[in-house]
């Protein structure tokens, strides 16, 4: 039946696509760049500094951006030929702001640097793909951050895990990093092979930055991959908000001062499955229906001295219980319970200070507890003696400090240091990492088209006894006025898995080294990217017979990313394609072959657009990836890992309905993942004492349909509201 509602739904709403409206609040910063006043310059690059925001003039010397930004900021104009102008401005969030600015100083030379628009920078947000939140709460999906990333090129599309795989990498190589600050825990805790959202919502997220490989000296601890994170400014007006839905319910406060540089609030909300599993059971047999209850709150400020001062802390409480079949046994059943508590607080500020500095500091503690049990039953009762419980305790205490300059006019350095102490503990097992970095990184413009970034980082970690030298290194030709070749190499480390260290520490860092080149075209709203890779990892972790960094194994592969605003009137869709050749020897694999988490191929096409007849939100978006391999312990050995699973299909619908009731803005809300039902499975468990007998693992509900009405009172944020649930 909701199959073919599901179907439905889609036949009727495929062609309801029409202009997407968005309510974002930005300034408009405009104006004119000429010489002495009087004769108007093109090509002059404008930007604001410490920020990614600027333009490039046009013929007649006017430029215009958009920008996001409060406080004070300096504007920087360059062009060839002149002394740069600066030009002190304050964005308070008016709509507009016009600024002139005048250059009278010719430079000595006329050998100096063009500086390219902003997106040919080299600076590692304009490298990576780059999602606003509009982008990632409308791309018809499940609302999820990493559900929306998976429809990029380099995710893979491992539907039994909430984290990345990102380019042949495992979901730990993935780092997620919250205003510079890394956050482990990033998703819900989850029973195995069952996947967890995140636990941060979107909306609290001014910009997404996806690296799928070759970040810059500033992050490091990642094989593959790089999520950085950026959290809102202050807001425009006062609002509070309100969920209403049969699996979910919530309330959220925003309250700015009446002098516009204080924002504060917070939220609740619970979220239960109760309702749902008992009118659409899924896959899953749940003892205890899934159950959260998370809170939040806020604090942001604007000091008068230009710096920015931000507090956040998250925290929640789970729990879940389920029973699986005991494979190897008749008629036992393990059921399995997870409770869990997490806690998570971020302290960062930022500011302009005296001869060109700029300095970035944070502070951040995170602490996750979870407890499960696995209990075997028979004949409906459980036995005492088979209860196993395991008790998991992690806590990172985080400061991290960064002081960025331009130099020599053309080159802004970066330097910092982040500091970590970690404690990780399951039952009696436990050890301590008190981990250290120091980093050192240049981004120059060594002729008009040219550009390179180098970086250096040092680590050390105690746990290990072990120090490691990182370098990075990217260069950049820009082939026009929208054209970037580019080319990237760099070296990265990570420290082994917790279930590692709590058997030895006499281990060492798991070692990638990527080679990229790519091109990139951008213009008149259409995003062009090709890119080619290949990695080589050594010192993996192997387990077999007990663990040590002999493990080894390589990723290549080519990636194509389009994406299109502007051929059809109203639409912002877009296009993505991987191929991957990788193998790996790790863990218990006895030689190297394509893991179980790598497809050869993935593709994803995403399209969004809104009916304003009758105020509706639709998006669809389409994801595939061919099957991959699993281990069939009937196999002979020379025969490991050669089965594959199907072909994986996964159809997003997306439907959201703007109303007024009464004073209040309102948002009906329908969404539907893996809308055509299509069967999807994810790999097998198989008996350890009975080969033959097997378990496919399998999504939990198949599809799932959400339905929910959202109420905001104080500013108009339907908009906003729609996104945060697509």
């Amino acid at each position: 039946m909701i199959r073919i509602y599901s179907i439905g739904l889609i036949l009727l709403t495929a062609l309801l696509l029409l202009p997407l409206t968005v309510f974002a609040q930005k300034t408009r910063v405009h104006g004119t760049a000429t010489y002495n006043g009087i004769r108007p310059l093109a090509n002059v690059n404008i930007s604001l500094d410490g920020t990614y925001d600027g333009a490039t003039t046009d013929d007649k010397g006017q430029f215009a951006f958009e920008t996001e930004e409060k406080g004070l900021f300096t504007v920087v104009a360059k062009v060839t030929g002149f002394v740069n102008v600066t030009q002190p401005v304050e964005l308070n969030g008016a709509a507009s702001l016009a600024i002139n600015l005048v250059f009278t100083t010719k430079a000595v030379t006329l050998n100096d640097v063009t500086v390219r628009p902003r997106l040919f920078d080299l600076t590692d947000k304009n490298k990576y793909t780059v999602l606003s939140p509009l982008d990632v709460l409308t791309t018809a999906t499940d609302g999820n951050i990493t559900s929306a990333l998976k429809t990029m090129p380099g995710a893979q599309p491992v539907g039994e895990s909430g984290d990345l795989f990102v380019r042949g990498g495992t979901g730990t190589e993935t780092k997620v990093y919250i205003d510079g600050l890394l956050v482990n825990n990033f998703t819900y805790s989850s029973p195995s092979n069952m996947a967890a959202r995140s636990r941060f919502a979107p909306g609290m997220f001014k910009g997404t930055f996806f690296s799928t490989g070759g970040y810059s000296a500033p992050y490091g601890q990642a094989l593959s991959s790089a999520l950085i994170l950026e959290t809102e400014e202050l807001p425009v007006k006062s609002s509070a908000e309100l969920t209403i839905s049969p699996i979910m319910t919530g309330a959220n406060l925003e309250k700015l001062s009446r002098d516009k540089k204080t924002a504060y609030g917070g939220g609740v909300s619970h979220t239960t499955l109760g309702l749902y599993n008992m009118l659409a059971p899924g896959a899953v047999l749940f003892t205890k229906t899934p159950r959260f209850w998370d809170g939040n709150g806020f604090v942001r400020r604007q000091l008068n001295n230009g710096g920015m001062l931000k507090f956040f802390i998250n925290g929640g409480i789970s729990a879940v219980g389920l029973d699986r079949p005991n494979l190897d046994y008749d008629g036992v059943i393990n059921n399995i319970r997870l409770t869990n508590r997490n806690l998570y607080t971020n302290l960062t500020y930022r500011q302009h200070l005296s001869g060109g500095w700029k300095w970035q500091a944070g502070l951040s503690y995170g602490h996750n507890s979870d407890l499960t049990s696995v209990a075997a039953r028979v004949d409906g009762g459980f036995r005492p003696d088979s209860l196993v419980r395991q008790a998991d305790q992690s806590s990172l205490w985080q400061a991290r400090s960064v002081f960025s300059k331009l130099i020599l006019d053309r080159t802004r350095l970066y330097v910092g240091t982040e500091l970590q102490r970690i404690s990780e503990q399951r039952n009696s097992s436990r050890y301590v990492d008190t981990f250290l970095a120091q980093f050192a990184e240049t981004e120059s413009y060594l002729t008009d088209r040219l550009s390179a970034r180098i970086g250096l980082r040092l680590e050390y970690s105690s746990v290990l006894r072990q120090a490691n030298v990182a370098p990075r290194l990217a260069l950049g030709y820009s082939t026009g006025t929208n054209g970037l070749l580019s080319v990237s190499y760099g070296r990265f480390y990570q420290k082994p898995e917790r279930q590692f260290l709590w058997q030895t520490t006499d281990l060492g860092y798991a070692r990638a080294d990527h080679y990229i080149a790519s091109y990139q075209q951008l213009a008149n709203d259409r995003t062009f990217r090709a890119e080619a890779y290949y990695k080589r990892y050594n010192n993996l972790i192997r387990t077999t017979p007990t663990p040590e960094n002999s493990g080894w194994g390589y990723a290549r592969g080519v990636e194509v990313f389009f994406r299109d605003k502007k051929s059809i009137k109203g639409v912002d869709y877009w296009l993505s394609y991987s191929f991957l050749d990788t193998k790996r020897q790790f863990l218990d694999y006895p030689t190297a072959v394509q893991p179980s988490f790598a497809a050869r191929h993935t593709a994803s096409a995403v399209v969004k657009r809104f009916f304003s007849g009758i105020q509706t939100n639709i998006g669809l978006s389409y994801t595939y990836g061919s099957g991959r391999p699993y281990a069939n312990p009937n196999r002979p050995a020379d025969s490991f890992m050669t089965d594959r699973t199907p072909a994986y299909h996964n159809l997003g619908l997306s439907i959201a309905h703007l109303m007024s009731i009464r004073k209040a803005q309102s948002v009906l809300v329908l969404t539907v993942s893996n809308a055509l039902g299509n069967r999807q499975v994810f790999g097998y468990t198989y008996s350890a004492r009975h080969p033959e007998r097997r378990e496919a693992i399998v999504p939990t509900n198949n599809p799932f349909i959400f339905v929910g009405m959202f109420v905001t009172l104080g500013a108009d944020r339907r908009q906003e509201i729609i996104n945060s649930q697509l």
